[in-house]
């Protein structure tokens, strides 16, 4: 598989010091701003390549590239520049979920087990008489019982080695592989009792819509959310080939190479292209898009955009605050969510090794999504940094314009 893996040597290159190019795309009079602070948060973090969102109330207000999507043949990134957006694919497939719920397929406090048919542990393999609670809605809300920070991620290595080692199959596991396993050992905590991130639970999710509508995953998101949002060129990616204008990923400045996941490709490579399998991860993370048109897809839940896929009372559950949690911020069905005067400010991010993704809509009728072409070594000092870059160039636009880009980016 060598020969499909793009240049190790590009990818390892660094990011440089300053942005190579001048911003590029859309965007409407007094939002400068953004400009600005885009380019020094890419600046400080030493990032190649990004791309901005930007909406007001509905309306597409910027849609801008900045820096490199290719250091190699120097390309620009733009506003079209398909991006690994990792875990901005979760609130696409609780979207589907909850689609089926308004439905009448698909009941959130359903057991996950019977729906999962074969799919699901093997019999008599079951340790843990806890699993047989988990439902939808725990899944929904990463409350299935598992805590990757006690026992492990199995998404990425060791522990995808050892889920397959432990269900006798093949590398790089895969998601049915990955649920068994995590339903066949102990659980961390009893199901609903805490939240606990889980690629496992949105593995399962993806696999529970596909069965539930009948048709393969992909397809019923294309049919379901993407034709009737109008949203275009979402691709499901892959690891060791790029996708028509999509991307090249960089790991951070000074990061080494690594292992190949078997299966994936072999020797030593960079993070992003074999480190980890992105053919595995389509419920939670294989999606690639655009930052504009994630941003339609977010409007367009609610309604503030086009027809609202989903009802008022689906979006009041989805943002609605799971019982017993007492933190100002929690994970309700697909996005992390904070009550603000008029509403909710929901969110989600998106990270995977030589990718980053923000996507944000809040109460006062604000909305950007951003995706990098790199993801900095502090990952969590990135993010907040990024999220206060973003609400200082809002707070810095003395008069949000009239207009409306959406059909000018296409």
């Amino acid at each position: 598989m060598r020969h499909v893996i793009i240049s190790v040597f590009a990818v390892m290159a660094t990011a440089s010091s300053a942005l190579a190019v001048e911003p590029n795309g859309a965007m409407l009079r007094g939002l400068n701003a953004f400009d600005r602070e885009m380019t020094e948060l890419m600046t400080r973090w030493e990032i190649p390549g990004g791309s901005l969102a930007v909406s007001y109330k509905g309306r597409l207000m910027m849609a801008r590239g900045y820096g490199l999507a290719n250091r190699e043949s120097n390309e620009q990134a733009t506003p079209r520049t398909l991006f690994r957006l990792g875990s901005l694919s979760k609130p696409i497939t609780a979207v589907a979920a909850l689609l089926l719920m308004q439905d009448g397929k698909l009941d959130l406090d359903a057991p996950v087990l019977p729906l999962l048919g074969e799919d699901g542990p093997r019999p008599g393999a079951i340790r843990d008489p806890r699993v047989n609670d988990i439902t939808v809605r725990q899944l929904l809300q990463h409350r299935m019982g598992l805590d990757r920070e006690k026992s492990g991620d199995p998404v990425f290595m060791p522990g995808n080695a050892a889920a397959a080692k432990r269900q006798n199959a093949a590398m790089p596991a895969t998601c049915v592989t990955l649920l068994r396993d995590g339903l066949e050992r102990q659980l961390d905590f009893a199901p609903g009792e805490r939240n606990a991130y889980s690629n496992v639970g949105y593995c399962m999710l993806g696999l529970i819509v596909a069965r539930t509508a009948g048709r393969p995953y992909e397809d019923f998101v294309r049919q379901r959310i993407f034709t009737p949002a109008h949203v275009g060129g979402f691709v499901l990616g892959r690891t060791t080939t790029k996708a028509h204008g999509e991307a090249t990923y960089y790991d951070f400045p000074g990061s080494e190479l690594y292992n190949a996941m078997p299966g994936v490709a072999s020797g030593k490579v960079p993070a992003p292209y074999g480190a980890y399998s992105l053919e595995m991860m389509d419920g939670y993370g294989n999606w690639l898009g655009a930052p504009a048109e994630f941003l339609r897809f977010m409007l367009t839940i609610d309604g503030q955009r086009g027809s609202a896929l989903l009802s008022k009372d689906t979006v009041h559950k989805m943002l609605a605050r799971p019982d017993s949690e007492t933190k100002a911020v929690y994970y309700g069905l697909g996005f992390s969510a904070r009550a603000a005067t008029g509403g909710h400010n929901w969110w989600h991010s998106g990270s995977q090794s030589g990718a980053t993704a923000f996507a944000v809509r809040t109460a006062e009728g604000y909305g950007w999504v951003a995706a990098f072409n790199m993801r900095p070594k502090d990952q969590g000092k990135f993010f907040d940094d990024l999220d206060r870059t973003l609400w200082r160039a809002a707070k810095a636009v003395p008069s949000w314009p009239e207009g409306d880009l959406f059909d000018q980016i296409r």
